[in-house]
């Protein structure tokens, strides 16, 4: 999927004067470029959790930016915030595994994988490669909006 194409579609339906708000897991900036061990740790996600890429807090920024159709825009990084979820999420469990128990062994080994793959995860978050981004922007009043596009049909007769 395009994230180009994502986010001038969830901005194109949000209402003029509208709140977007988009919450998920993003890559570190570049440059620097990853590394060759970084950039097996990102396909080991991709591929585990067939994801088709992330990009970073803010790369989403400027997308958001260049549609032109947002008042403001602003972001933060919410790792310190949801870290401590990755291992909750594998000691939930480990607390009551009877669910997993019973189903056989297909589903112990899907939930062995799953575990692994959150430990990866949050040492992902925790070396500073991944990133869990909060964005958020208020979309330009219609009166605006309806503005920009004037001119740009206006130049485009040119």
């Amino acid at each position: 999927p395009d994230k180009k194409k994502y986010v001038e579609e969830m901005i194109r339906v949000l209402k003029p004067g509208g709140t977007i708000v988009i919450a998920t897991w993003c890559q570190r900036e570049t440059p620097p470029e990853f590394t060759d061990v970084e950039k097996e740790n990102l396909k080991f996600l991709y591929e585990e959790w067939a994801h088709p890429y992330f990009v970073s807090i803010e790369e989403y920024v400027r997308l958001m930016e260049g549609t032109d159709k947002m008042a403001t825009v602003g972001s933060a990084n919410w790792v310190k915030n949801t870290i401590r979820s990755w291992r909750h999420s594998i000691w939930v469990g480990v607390w009551d595994p009877w669910p997993v128990v019973f189903k056989g062994p297909r589903i112990w080994y899907k939930t062995i994988r799953e575990i692994v793959t959150l430990e990866r995860m949050h040492r992902a978050f925790d070396c500073d490669l991944m990133t869990y981004g909060m964005m958020k922007g208020k979309k330009k009043p219609a009166a605006t909006v309806n503005a920009a596009s004037d001119t740009v049909a206006v130049g485009s007769e040119k």
